[in-house]
């Protein structure tokens, strides 16, 4: 440990001056992914002086990734069935068309009128993402959360969406009606700080009092709750599935966790099946952002 830290004090004090942050530059146009990461070794001992700007390279690439993820995602829309179909609209629903119009069909007298439509339209939804910032080692629950907030940020451009990030206590990064823009929020994570001890229970209760301030009545509201499951504050199981079913739904992405990976994922799946929600496991905490963007695109 200590010559990975001797490591990270060399590494800092050459990128400390005029020339790192000209190194440092024109390695992000070669290799952006990487540049996040690099700012988290680097951000607390690196100077004020050059620290902006570093933090500056480290958005950029934060915002370049996860517009790449969200490009490829899919915008949530529901279908409404309309009892005149119109020329030019894309689609007919032919179980509502033969169920109405039985007798018109058998007769072979059907029309534009008895035909119905379908009308693709945008769902507006209203989302409070929960996401488990304990425990990080250089940064990388903290990188995850600022690549996944601005993928949910995107997706839900016109939308309303609030973060909240959680670890022994929570913060609310921004508030579901709210407008903060994205290179606000991601600045923020970027200068957050994680702790060791995981309190799921204090995430859900914040997210619900967030999401609970949408006073209208529509199934497109819900949690999402993003955690390896390993808690070791906050009450116990039984308290956490009490708080899940307090949602009118909550879906959970179970990240890999370093210890005790079985139970964290049987935590995630519980707290899943009392919030009536969907669940998804992935493997590498990288894979989180498109679980988040596969999860979008079919609530």
């Amino acid at each position: 440990m200590g010559l990975l830290k001797s490591n990270v004090y060399a590494a800092t004090d050459a990128l400390d001056c005029d020339e790192g942050v000209k190194f440092f530059s024109e390695k992000a146009k070669d290799s952006e992914a990487s540049m996040a990461e690099v700012y988290f070794f680097i951000r607390r001992p690196i100077s004020e002086k050059y620290k902006h700007v570093f933090r500056r390279l480290a958005r950029q690439s934060i915002i370049k990734t996860s517009l790449k993820i969200t490009s490829k995602g899919i915008r949530g829309n529901f279908k409404k069935t309309t009892p005149s179909y119109q020329i030019g609209h894309p689609e007919f629903d032919i179980d509502e068309t033969i169920q109405h119009n039985p007798l018109n069909i058998y007769k072979k007298t059907l029309t534009y009128k008895d035909i119905f439509g379908i009308q693709r339209k945008k769902q507006k939804r209203k989302i409070i993402m929960i996401l488990d910032t304990s425990g990080s080692m250089y940064g990388k629950l903290l990188l995850n959360a600022a690549l996944t907030t601005s993928v949910l940020a995107y997706n839900m451009e016109k939308e309303s969406y609030g973060v909240v990030l959680f670890n022994s206590t929570a913060m609310v990064l921004k508030k579901i009606n709210e407008k903060k823009p994205v290179i606000t929020i991601i600045d923020e994570i970027l200068d957050s700080e994680a702790a060791g001890f995981t309190n799921i229970s204090i995430g859900l209760e914040n997210g619900l009092k967030e999401l609970n301030k949408v006073k209208e009545k529509t199934r497109h509201k819900f949690g999402i709750l993003i955690t390896d499951g390993n808690y070791n504050r906050g009450g116990n199981l039984e308290s956490l599935i009490e708080e899940a079913k307090k949602y009118p739904k909550l879906h959970v992405i179970g990240m890999p966790a370093e210890n005790d990976a079985e139970r964290g994922i049987d935590t995630c799946r519980e707290i899943a099946r009392a919030g009536k929600g969907k669940f998804y496991a992935v493997n590498d905490y990288k894979e989180i952002p498109r679980a988040l963007i596969e999860l979008l695109s079919q609530v």
